[in-house]
């Protein structure tokens, strides 16, 4: 990990570098942002990589350019053609998203250590069982914690690094924490390209084995109404099947999407009368595209690459939809589920892409 992290500042320096040297607009920019706090609740990690406050100071003092100079400010991503990235330590999360003047997405804060439910709040790992912090009535969700977000949403990060492209966060989860077997450091890479793409990287280790299932809980309202109104919303996922839920938690079943309110197979309008807090089952293997939503009156798509095997497709009541990349929930418990568990010493490493853009492209 410390070298995947070295590697990543090596490379980001010489952008940096670049990016002050450089006059040109092409290149996706940063702009200011909240001042949130930047030190982890939990435990620091990677103190070897410098923060962002250096690598800012360092960029202010170019007198290259004045554009450059401007270019970078705290934790903020942008493009030329209006795609605009607000972050916040808090959680690692997105804070929100605009396109041009409309609020398109908010809140994709970042959840850990293990997304979704654990039924009873329990599991076994090598024989032994552990109890995790119940937070969703019997059940564990989202890595447990104070409230339903998890422990990893509620927590202030360390930011790490900051280039004209990148934003990294990490943060260090002690041994036992909410009933987590191991010593946990995670990070995770923001990356936005100039055309809309924005890549979501973790990277995690633990010292013992326990269970790696982080995701980002984007809300994403892709007219940038607000106004509840799903009708305007087009909605296509890659899977022939989903795990069917039973009080919440899955029964164990794979079923077929086939005549259900879960096949979007063929690209169809949002039915927000519907409730969905749903696990669909992804066709294909590694890193590939998964989904398509748009909204159609605002022109505005969103296409999702991951390497995961699930998808949780969420409703909320304000007009928003999520499409978190995952596995399956309560895998550890369901032996016919892809496992959760990252054995001790061992990287984990997982890649999601949201990519905005005009539907007319």
């Amino acid at each position: 990990m410390k070298k995947y992290l070295l590697s990543v500042f090596a490379v980001s320096v010489i952008a940096l570098m670049a990016s002050c040297t450089s006059t040109n607009t092409s290149s996706p920019i940063i702009e200011s942002s909240s001042n949130e706090p930047e030190s982890s609740s939990i435990e620091e990690s990677s103190k070897s990589i410098p923060t962002s406050s250096s690598q800012s100071s360092e960029n202010k003092s170019s007198s290259s350019s004045s554009q450059a100079q401007q270019s970078f400010v705290e934790n903020q991503l942008s493009t030329e053609s209006g795609l605009k990235i607000n972050f916040k330590a808090q959680g690692a999360r997105i804070d929100k998203i605009t396109w041009g003047a409309k609020q398109i997405a908010k809140d994709g804060f970042t959840v850990g250590r293990c997304a979704n439910r654990i039924a009873g709040g329990k599991f076994s790992i090598n024989g032994t069982e552990y109890s995790v912090t119940k937070n969703d009535g019997q059940n564990s969700l989202h890595g447990g914690g104070r409230n339903w977000q998890g422990p990893f949403a509620n927590a202030n990060w360390t930011k790490v690094e900051q280039t004209s492209s990148t934003i990294t966060y990490s943060i260090s989860s002690a041994d036992g924490e909410e009933g987590y077997p191991g010593k946990m450091d995670m990070t995770v890479k923001y990356t936005l390209q100039e055309t809309g793409e924005l890549t979501i990287e973790y990277l995690a280790q633990s010292t013992k084995d326990t269970l790696c299932n982080p995701t980002n809980h984007l809300f994403m309202d892709l007219n940038g109404s607000g106004d509840r109104n799903y009708r305007n919303i087009s909605l296509w996922i890659d899977a022939d099947k989903y795990t069917p839920l039973k009080n919440s938690l899955p029964t164990g079943e794979i079923a077929n999407v086939e005549g259900t309110q879960f096949d979007f197979k063929i690209e169809k309008t949002f039915d927000g009368s519907k409730s969905y807090d749903d696990n669909l089952v992804l066709n294909g293997k590694g890193y590939r595209k998964v989904a398509t939503m748009k909204g159609t009156s605002l022109g505005v798509q969103v296409d999702v690459y991951t390497d995961r095997p699930g998808l949780q497709l969420y409703k909320d009541g304000s007009g928003n939809i999520c499409l978190e990349t995952q596995m399956f929930p309560d895998a550890i418990n369901h032996g016919e589920f892809e496992s959760p568990i990252l054995q001790a010493g061992v990287d984990f490493y997982s890649k999601t892409t949201y990519h905005f853009h005009s539907i007319a492209q």
